[in-house]
């Protein structure tokens, strides 16, 4: 059995996180000063780790943050995967989280009830997020095992790492809340992978160890978060 360390890295703040906007798969913005100082902060965190991969998802932010990281990595294999996108807050993406609150809150606390097929109009589900992270980690974890990777880096968002946390950490989506974030923060877990490479993988079998949550620390000198 080979264990795997994953490091899921939430990405730097964006003027629309500034703002209070909601910020879904739909919106696409870039990092603003405060974000590409909490990335090149990640980065210098990270610099020692050996990364074998780097992972993000499709949209800007993640993968501005990605290459960041990806400096001090000189060489090691990138890739962008839009499985990894945000959830879609659907009619509610780019709308101020105050005007947002309680269309929002009433989902958010259907799937702490268990009612993960709840969604805005427009938008996505827990479940349908669910679906489509086991799709990608299901991958990742098969290139990883294939060649024999040890610390793979993922660079994603706020509400779909809370979806993977719960989907592979707690086995639970209604424990997803658990899990807290900050732009830039970082969660270690690990998995111990089969050696045989013919093997099925499927995520869902295998426990994910907590080993680092909400790593922070290296955020602690750029200001306000």
């Amino acid at each position: 059995m080979a264990k795997l360390d994953i490091y899921l890295a939430r990405h730097g703040q964006t003027a629309a996180n500034a703002a209070g906007v909601l910020q879904g798969s739909s919106i696409n913005p870039p990092l603003n000063e405060l974000g590409r100082r909490q990335a090149n902060a990640l980065a210098i965190a990270m610099k020692d780790e050996q990364l074998d991969w780097i992972v993000t998802s499709g949209l800007d932010r993640a993968i501005e943050t990605a290459n960041t990281v990806a400096k001090y990595h000189e060489n090691t294999p990138f890739l962008s995967d839009s499985r990894l996108n945000e959830i879609s807050w659907g009619e509610q993406d780019g709308v101020n989280i105050s005007e947002a609150k309680s269309v929002v809150d009433k989902v958010a606390h259907g799937w702490m009830n268990g009612d993960f097929d709840a969604k805005i109009a427009g938008g996505e589900s827990a479940n349908e997020a669910k679906a489509r992270i086991l799709e990608a980690f299901t991958d990742i974890l098969k290139v990883a095992r294939e060649r024999n990777y040890h610390k793979i880096a993922v660079c994603i968002h706020g509400r779909i790492m809370r979806v993977i946390m719960g989907t592979l950490v707690s086995k639970d989506l209604s424990k997803m809340h658990h899990f807290p974030h900050t732009n830039c923060c970082y969660h270690q877990i690990r998995v111990e992978l089969d050696d045989d490479a013919e093997s099925a993988v499927d995520p869902e079998q295998l426990t994910f160890e907590p080993i680092r949550i909400d790593v922070r620390g290296h955020l602690a000198d750029l200001g306000k978060l």
